[in-house]
């Protein structure tokens, strides 16, 4: 196998697979894994040209001892670029010792409707989603038992102005997401991220209806918001960075439960739901704004949220405001936010996983807030920007040992700006030149999340490009799809020869530790 491997490295080509049927033809019911859509139709394999690697190296940051050639992409924070950043890139073509196998067929043969692994062993069944770590490697567990490393696209929903599009391509609700179940599961995705407003009755319609086809469903909540709403609180300081501190005042766990039951109920007891966001990007902390020292400043004396920072304060005996100490405030804050959601779950769902808030920026690094989420939520959320390669060596080994618990990427993406027609002007994900470009940076994220045993899989941030109107007519190229609902085919080739391996890259990356 090496030589072979060698010898395609060499040369610069690869076979990437080719993408179930044309858009616009519906697939047929039923199928393994691929979710309900007729086999491919045979059709020359589309070759792509390689960028001319590098030389042979091992990876850093590593988990491993992996070895490959890199390539070289240009990035940028965001368009128009002034100047680009060169960063090295590990694509799997390039990988030295894996062998890619990305023929539908193959992949099928392998997983069920989940997109989990059949032929791994089966732990216990409870007819839920649920985690377990096996060997050192944490694994989300499907219902039926099977290992399951997840892969999935957020905001599923119809684009802003697409009206026309949407019906010339699929006319009908059932259609639309029978089409795109069988789209998304020819390239690996087999659910939904946050952000399917509107859409989710749709996907549990189609989930009753085509019950080996499902799409899994994280839907996601504004936990504070509502909260404040509903007992007609104003933002502690009239500052929406500190409306976390809501939790300090009266009446948050009996909320909790409330809203759970009245929220929540659609999705009780649904197998499918993989599981739930209470809330998305909280601010316990950013660089420019420590959360202990917001609360201080609070001018209301009687606010719950001030006084709590005051007694924290005391307790420690601190007349100033450390780093330190804002990570272990910061984690009694999202302590006591995080157990009001758990504890309410719990009482009504025991069975539906909580997957946490999405922490975002300078939250991700707090040691005090992941250490609180892993005490109460059974799955760390991560929005992973502004980093061209995962921390194995810091942040995510880090994360691992805080929380004592997996992690899921629920954002990550690229936007192509030289051959997109969208501003690209807004968003946290990087700008890189081309669909091309985007196509390699997917897999060079992944493939270091892969080597993270703590990590459970990801959401690529989302299933369609921004509109141009979007974001203050800032639309974005960050989609799967483009606003016609075609799908980006590059990008769609390289994300599939990813995801159709993703078991496999685990334990070829496990074995070479």
């Amino acid at each position: 196998m090496l030589k072979k491997n060698l010898i395609r490295l060499l040369s610069g080509l690869v076979v990437l697979g080719v993408i179930g049927c044309e858009k616009g033809t519906p697939p047929e019911e039923g199928g393994n894994g691929g979710g309900g859509g007729k086999p491919e139709t045979p059709t020359e394999p589309i070759v792509d040209e390689l960028p001319k690697p590098g030389s042979l190296e091992k990876y850093t940051p590593s988990l491993n001892n992996t070895y490959y050639r890199p390539i070289t992409v240009k990035r940028a924070s965001k368009a128009p670029v002034s100047n680009w950043t060169e960063e090295k890139t590990r694509i799997l073509p390039y990988v030295l010792g894996f062998e890619a196998d990305t023929t539908i067929a193959t992949y099928r043969s392998r997983t069920n409707k989940y997109g989990s692994r059949t032929d791994w062993p089966k732990m216990e069944a409870t007819g839920r989603f649920r985690t377990e770590k096996i060997d050192g490697r944490w694994w989300i567990i499907d219902p039926e038992g099977y290992m399951h490393y997840e892969r999935s696209v957020t905001s599923l929903r119809k684009g802003t102005n697409t009206e026309t599009a949407w019906k010339n391509t699929f006319h009908l609700e059932s259609m639309w997401m029978r089409m795109t179940q069988h789209d998304l599961a020819n390239i690996g995705f087999h659910g939904t991220g946050a952000f399917c407003t509107d859409t989710y009755q749709h996907i549990q319609k189609h989930n009753s209806s085509s019950p080996d086809a499902p799409l899994t469903l994280t839907p996601s909540f504004g936990f504070l918001s509502q909260f404040r709403s509903k007992y007609g609180y104003t933002d502690p300081g009239g500052d929406s960075d500190n409306r976390v501190g809501l939790v300090f005042y009266p009446h948050w766990e009996e909320f909790c439960e409330d809203y759970i039951k009245e929220a929540l109920a659609p999705y009780l007891n649904d197998p499918n739901v993989l599981g739930f966001f209470s809330d998305n990007e909280i601010n316990f902390s950013s660089q420019n704004s420590m959360i202990l020292q917001r609360f201080l400043a609070i001018n209301n004396n009687e606010s719950e949220a001030k006084i709590a920072a005051q007694e924290f304060m005391q307790s420690k005996g601190a007349t100033s405001v450390t780093e330190e100490l804002n990570s272990e405030f910061a984690g009694i804050v999202a302590e006591k936010y995080y157990k009001g959601v758990k504890d309410a779950i719990d009482k009504i769902d025991p069975g539906m996983m909580y997957l946490g808030s999405r922490l975002h920026g300078t939250p991700k690094y707090l040691e005090g807030v992941v250490t609180a989420a892993g005490k109460y939520c059974d799955i760390i959320s991560i929005n992973y920007y502004s980093r061209w390669s995962p921390e194995l060596d810091t942040y995510v080994k880090y994360w691992g040992e805080w929380a004592d618990k997996p992690f899921l990427v629920t954002e990550f993406y690229t936007k192509g700006i030289e051959d997109s027609d969208l501003p690209n002007s807004s968003g946290a994900g990087f700008a890189v030149p081309t669909e091309t470009d985007r196509a390699y940076a997917y897999q060079h994220f992944t493939l270091g999340l892969l080597e993270a045993k703590n990590c459970v899989g990801w959401h690529w941030f989302k299933y369609q490009d921004d509109a141009p109107e979007d974001n203050n007519n800032q639309g974005c190229n960050k989609g799967i799809f483009d606003n016609d609902y075609k799908m980006y085919q590059k990008l769609a080739r390289f994300m599939k020869a990813i995801n159709l391996n993703v078991y496999e890259l685990t334990k070829f990356f496990d074995n070479n530790q």
